[in-house]
């Protein structure tokens, strides 16, 4: 980490302190009304008891005249209860000073119905009532917020208060007695713990609307709608709500308070989901995420029918599935690395907390307290807060996400272009020199078509570490992205190319030896469903002209490629195959499942058997496969060499079998490919595999198409001298077919030309092909070569060609291509 980055975390860490210090503080004079009841303050002394009447029809006299009936206990022991009963509460008080005192008697319920205070003196004698409650019109919004009865009390004064509680909601009425000074400071604490949380959830609301403006996200409408049902909520359970909406409307809000608590719920497991996105995922949690809201706001709807005592039960009830069910969406985002679910997992740590103590303490598990009243308040607060974060660390991260998708590929997650340009960028204003270096995998898009795309994506990046890996050690190859945790210098721009700079200054037959150096220590081979691909790489270097910029560098970057391949992109047949198929093959070549056949070429002059060429056949294979296609599969996935050399090696084995019953002048044919020069030292290895057989050079024949003179003219040019100097002959195969033969009858040496079938089929109707074939003929003679005619059918045809005098013929006519057993009856047979 720079230090820059340590200078701005500690600024952020010092901020953070601050404003703890700040909420401790302000939470710590918040906190301490109920510390300073009268009981505390000043020599009031109380004496209290209740008495729970389940039948609702007891009256003032009936409770005064049966005391014997009351229960001689502290208020904190009464069984509170969602049930349809009254609670009679007596208090007893007794001034033991002779100045008088002014006392506020607080019934922290707002949400209670109906609530009578009776004032009786020492006899009995009613003197004055006072009726609370939000059913009790014609209050004032400091009564219906803040429930309370005022008393003054003379010198040594005995004075007792009835209180009857008659609610179909929570019960539960804490009364506390204040004087008039502590219960001025009840009010400031209690007007500021509820400006604050009414600020900074207006304000949450506002900013998350705009938000919503701007991006069109529905997860912060749903953010906005849990904002709104904590607001009507806790407005209802502590009061303030009547100072946030008219009158009528608070009063029906504490009436269908269950409809709050199913509103806040409801958008819980809203936001839970939509946060998450599991409407991106459309998994079973989902489902069950969306089943579970259309419960809630079914429940919802009943709730207005219901007495409230029942409903919430209901509600109590539904919330444990409530707190399963997102706890297991937040548990499976998590183990699936949720990277932006942090804060989130944050917030329900405060709610779970308040929502715990709440129950507790209506139960009489923990002792009411000013604090611990407004838990559940600063539980939510703090949720609000953490759950704003949370959405601003998603939208940080979908930036960063932006971002990356933006600088990087998609499959296979590596710098992209739009990185190589940014550092040509840098690199160009402090007018330096730099050398673009590309590194294509040979024939990627040919293995595309038969592996899968995280196959193909697989090798890029395996091929790309083994790079990375290299160039780190070269301090010439400049970073691409400066990261704290890597620096990496390789960018990927599709199709198997991969791209560095280098910003060394030397020579250019330098930086291509380096460049050589590098590709021969990339991976030579790739193993994927049981195959050993073959790759093979090549590479281009490039400098900037005259600031061309970016687009031309890597223009003339690509174009230094293509004239590394020397070749001319024919378009290739489509081929359905796949990568367990090209296994097979490798399976089978390892395995000599795979077999040549051979067809005979006859002597026209005389009629004999003079060679065969070798064709690969495979008699195994679960389903028929043209060998055209075959090839092709071989040259797409990297086969192609192996089996070459593989058909060599049976080639020289036929031979050497041919040998041994006598036919020692019978040749063998073998076809190769362009992509044949890539396999080293080929001609040493055809050397070794004809000593390694016994039989003589001038035995094998190598058949060359014209297509592979086209792509490798000067590789080939050596390669068929090398050839000829070893003793083997060249054939030209398909002559007629391409598109400059005859220039290559010059600057090639081949021993023989091969006439392609075409010409052939229908030689004895078409004038034209006899022209053609006739020419040829007449062509090779003069050119000192053989020509051997393909395609051969019936006997007109191979009259016809013998009168033109073509030296040798091939085709159905003779034989088609066999097993080597039955190639050796069938010419015993012809030498009979």
């Amino acid at each position: 980490m720079n230090n820059k980055a340590l200078k701005y975390n500690f600024v952020s860490f010092l901020i953070l302190t601050i404003l703890f210090f700040i909420i401790a503080t302000l939470a710590a004079h918040l906190a301490s009304p109920t510390r300073y009841t009268i009981d505390k303050t000043a020599p009031i002394y109380s004496n209290t008891a209740y008495r729970i009447d389940s039948s609702k029809a007891l009256t003032l006299e009936q409770f005064l005249a049966e005391p014997d009936k009351l229960k001689q206990r502290p208020f904190k022991d009464v069984e509170w209860d969602l049930a349809a009963q009254d609670y009679w509460l007596k208090l007893d008080l007794e001034n033991r000073q002779a100045k008088p005192v002014e006392l506020a008697i607080h019934f922290d319920n707002p949400m209670v119905d109906y609530l009578s205070v009776y004032h009786v003196d020492d006899k009995g004698q009613l003197i004055d009532t006072t009726e609370l409650g939000d059913k009790v019109s014609g209050l004032s919004l400091f009564q219906y917020s803040t429930p309370h009865s005022m008393l003054t009390m003379q010198g040594y004064e005995q004075t007792s208060l009835i209180i009857k509680i008659d609610t179909v909601g929570i019960s539960k009425t804490p009364i506390n007695i204040y004087g008039e000074k502590e219960f001025q400071d009840l009010l400031r604490s209690q007007s500021g713990i509820w400006g604050i949380f009414i600020g900074v959830l207006i304000m949450a609301g506002l900013y998350n609307l705009v938000l919503f403006l701007g991006i069109r996200d529905r997860v912060y409408l749903i953010y906005i709608g849990y904002i709104i049902s904590a607001l009507l909520l806790m407005g209802s359970v502590l009061g303030f709500g009547f100072y946030l909406w008219p009158l009528s409307w608070q009063i029906f809000f504490n009436e269908q308070v269950v409809f709050s608590n199913y509103a806040i719920a409801f958008f819980t497991v809203a936001f839970c989901t939509m946060f998450l996105r599991y409407h991106k995922d459309n998994c079973r949690l989902y489902k069950l995420s969306i089943s579970f809201l259309a419960l809630l706001f079914s429940l919802s709807l009943i709730s207005f029918f219901m007495l409230e005592y029942h409903s919430s039960k209901i509600f109590f009830a539904i919330m444990v599935p409530l707190y399963i069910l997102c706890i297991c969406m937040i548990y499976k985002k998590l183990v699936s690395g949720f990277r932006w679910a942090k804060f989130y997992v944050m917030s329900w740590v405060p709610l779970i907390v308040g929502a715990a103590i709440q129950p507790l303490e209506l139960t009489g598990f923990i002792p009411y307290s000013f604090a611990v009243r407004h838990i559940f308040l600063v539980a939510i607060l703090c949720e609000i807060v953490l759950m704003a974060m949370a959405l601003a660390d998603r939208v940080r991260y979908q930036r960063e996400k932006a971002l990356y998708h933006a600088t990087h590929t998609q499959q296979t997650e590596l710098l992209n272009q739009a990185m190589l340009k940014q550092a040509y960028m840098a690199i160009a204003s402090e007018h330096r020199l730099a050398n673009l270096c590309l590194v294509k995998i040979e024939q990627f898009n040919a293995l595309m078509s038969i592996l899968k795309p995280s196959q193909s994506s697989q090798i890029i990046i395996t091929v790309a570490q083994s790079l990375e890996h290299q160039i780190n050690k070269n301090r010439q190859f400049i970073n691409l992205e400066s990261a704290l945790d890597n620096s990496p210098k390789v960018a990927d721009l599709g199709n198997g190319v991969l791209a560095f700079i280098s910003t060394k200054i030397q020579s250019q037959a330098e930086l291509h030896q380096e460049l050589s150096n590098l590709c021969k220590q990339l991976p030579k081979q790739y193993k994927v469903a049981g195959l050993d691909l073959q790759l093979y790489y090549r590479y281009s270097i490039t400098e900037p002209v005259n600031d061309d910029g970016f687009d031309i560098w890597l223009q003339r970057g690509y174009l230094g490629l293509s004239q590394k391949q020397h070749n001319i992109d024919f378009t290739t047949p489509h081929i359905d195959m796949d990568v367990s198929l090209a296994a097979e093959l490798q399976q089978a070549m390892r395995s000599n499942t795979l077999a040549i056949y051979l067809q005979p070429i006859i002597n026209l002059r005389n009629g004999t058997i003079c060679g065969a060429e070798a064709l690969l056949r495979w008699p195994t294979a679960g389903k028929y496969l043209d060998i055209e296609q075959l090839i092709l599969l071989a040259e797409r996935t990297g086969l192609i060499n192996e089996l070459s050399l593989w058909v060599i090696d049976q080639a020289c084995l036929a031979a050497a079998q041919l040998n041994r019953q006598g036919y020692r002048e019978h040749t063998i044919s073998v076809n190769l490919s362009a992509k044949n020069l890539a396999i080293p030292k080929l001609v040493e290895k055809v050397e070794n595999t004809i000593l390694k057989h016994g039989i003589t050079a001038d035995q094998l024949k190598f058949e060359l198409t014209e297509f592979a003179l086209i792509k490798n003219h000067d590789e080939m040019v050596s390669f068929i001298s090398e050839l000829n100097k070893l003793g083997s002959k060249v054939v030209l195969d398909d002559f007629g077919t391409g598109y400059s033969s005859l220039n290559y009858l010059v600057n090639y040496s081949f021993s023989t030309i091969k006439v392609d079938k075409s010409f052939i089929l229908d030689l004895v109707n078409n004038t034209t092909n006899q022209v053609v074939v006739k020419t040829a003929i007449d062509m090779a003679h003069n050119l000192d070569m053989n020509i051997t005619i393909e395609g051969i059918e019936d006997q007109e045809t191979e009259k016809m060609l013998i009168k033109m005098g073509a030296d040798q013929g091939q085709g159905y006519y003779y034989s088609k291509a066999v097993p080597i057993n039955e190639y050796l009856s069938f010419i015993a047979s012809q030498f009979k």
